[in-house]
C-alpha cells in the first residue's frame, strides 16, 4: 500500500533540477507538480508526500495530524522535521499508511507521525511508545538510544514495518491477525514500540539458500499483512489472508479469519525456480516480478495463489527490463528501465492513467508517454486512489 520507503534507483540516474512530480487518481487526470531533485514518493490512504532536494512536500487528508503539519490541503506544502539541538536533517525517504506517516533522515533516523490510537481502537502504527495523536515529526528515540540505523520503513493500515542497516525487521502497531509477526500476545494485542522480528534470526527455512538466515533487503505492508524478501529472491508473508493475500491457497480461503502469526516463506516460488526481483503489498493483493521478468500476481479474492500475468521478459509478448512493481487499492503498477510505466486493474480507481470507466484492465497495459508529456518515470507511489510518479526528460 501503503508505501513502503524504496529510493528511487532507476540505474544510470542521478537527481536532477529537470524532474518532476505527478499526480492523479480517483477523478483526477496526471497533473505535474514542480519538484527540481525529486527523490522518493509516497501515497498512503488519502494523503501523499514526496521529498525533493532532501525536503518533505505533503497534501491531502489531515484529520489525524498524517500530513505533519496544520490544515488539510490540496497543495503541497512543506513539512519540518526538526531535531532536539534545531538541526534539520535531509529527509531520504517516506513511507505513508491510512492515516500515519514515517520518514527516514540522514544518518537512518525514523521519525513517525500521525494516528498513533486511542483508548476504543488501540494502537496506530507509530512506535513513539504512547497513544496519541502526533501533529508534527517526532524521533523514533527507541532506535536513536538502541544506536539503531533505519535502511527502510512500510506503513500498513495500523501497522509499520522497519529494515534496519544490519537486515532485522522490527514492527510495531496493531497486532490483530499477526500482522506484526510475532506470534504471541502480539499477534492479538497492540505495541505503541518497535519491537524485533527474532523470526529472521532463527530460521534457516530457505530453497534458495538452506542452512543460512536469510538475509532481508526490502519489507512491505498491506492493509492488515506483511512482507519481506530476502538477498536470494525469496519470499516471506504474515498478517491476514481474508482476500488470499498470502497466496496460500483456495482451501485457506474457506476460513476468512485464517492469518499467520509469524513470516511463512513461500515455498512454491523458489521451488519452481523463480528468483525475485521485486515486489510490493497492495492494500489487499500483492504483486512480484521475477529475475526472468515474469509479473506476478494474488490476492483480492481473484487469485489465491501466486499467477502469472506475464510471460518471462525473453519472450516476445514479455515486457522488458522490469525493475520495480507497485500495488495500491486495485490497482498495480510495472515500471521499466526505459521509463515505461505498465499499469493495470480497476479503472474505476482513476490509478490507471488511461481513462476512467468501470472496467477491469487484466494484464499490465502501457500507460502512454505523452500522459507524462514524453518523459521518462523513475519511480511510482500508489495508495488509495492516488499515484505519484517521478519523471525527468
Amino acid at each position: 500500500m501503503l508505501r513502503a520507503a524504496w529510493r528511487c534507483r532507476c540505474p544510470g540516474r542521478s537527481f536532477s533540477s529537470a524532474r518532476q512530480v505527478w499526480r492523479w487518481g480517483g477523478e483526477s487526470a496526471p497533473a505535474a507538480v514542480a519538484a527540481p531533485g525529486a527523490s522518493a514518493v509516497a501515497c498512503g490512504g488519502g494523503h501523499s508526500a514526496f521529498v525533493a532536494q532532501g525536503r518533505l512536500q505533503s497534501f491531502g487528508a489531515n484529520n489525524c495530524g498524517q500530513l505533519g503539519r496544520s490544515g488539510e490541503d490540496a497543495q503541497p506544502g512543506p513539512v519540518e522535521l526538526v531535531a532536539p539541538d534545531g538541526h534539520r536533517p535531509p529527509v531520504q525517504l517516506v513511507a505513508l499508511g491510512a492515516r500515519h506517516s514515517a520518514a527516514i533522515t540522514e544518518g537512518g533516523i525514523l521519525w513517525t507521525w500521525g494516528y498513533g490510537g486511542s483508548f476504543w481502537y488501540g494502537a496506530g502504527g507509530l512506535g513513539l511508545g504512547k497513544r496519541s495523536e502526533v501533529s508534527s515529526p517526532e524521533m523514533v528515540m527507541s532506535f536513536v538510544n538502541q544506536g539503531v540505523e533505519v535502511a527502510q520503513v512500510a506503513c500498513g493500515g495500523l501497522h509499520t514495518l522497519v529494515l534496519d542497516q544490519d537486515g532485522k525487521v522490527h514492527s510495531t502497531g496493531q497486532g490483530g491477525f499477526g500482522r506484526l509477526g510475532r506470534g504471541g500476545v502480539a499477534s492479538r494485542g497492540d505495541e505503541y514500540d518497535f519491537h524485533e522480528i527474532v523470526f529472521f534470526s532463527k530460521t534457516t527455512d530457505s530453497i534458495m539458500n538452506p542452512g543460512e538466515e536469510p538475509a532481508i533487503v526490502k519489507v512491505d505492508a498491506g492493509r492488515e499483512f506483511s512482507a519481506a524478501m530476502s538477498l536470494h529472491g525469496e519470499l516471506w508473508v504474515w498478517g491476514r489472508n481474508d482476500y488470499g493475500q498470502l497466496g496460500m491457497g483456495f482451501e485457506v480461503m474457506k476460513d476468512r479469519n485464517f492469518c499467520m502469526q509469524y513470516p511463512f516463506l513461500m515455498r512454491t516460488l523458489p521451488m519452481e525456480g523463480h528468483v525475485i526481483r521485486d515486489f510490493a503489498c497492495g492494500e489487499t493483493h500483492m504483486v512480484m516480478v521475477t529475475t526472468a521478468g515474469a509479473i506476478y500476481e494474488w490476492g483480492n479474492r481473484q487469485y489465491f495463489e501466486p499467477t502469472a500475468i506475464t510471460l518471462p521478459s525473453r519472450y516476445q509478448e514479455g515486457i522488458k527490463g522490469v525493475w520495480k512493481v507497485a500495488a495500491g487499492e486495485n490497482c498495480s503498477f510495472a515500471l521499466t528501465q526505459d521509463g515505461e510505466l505498465y499499469s493495470w486493474g480497476r479503472r474505476s480507481t482513476g490509478c490507471l492513467a488511461s481513462g476512467i470507466g468501470d472496467e477491469e484492465v487484466r494484464r499490465p497495459t502501457l500507460v502512454p508517454p505523452e500522459t507524462f508529456g514524453n518523459q521518462r518515470v523513475l519511480d511510482i507511489a500508489v495508495g488509495k486512489q492516488c499515484c505519484l510518479a517521478i519523471t525527468e526528460p
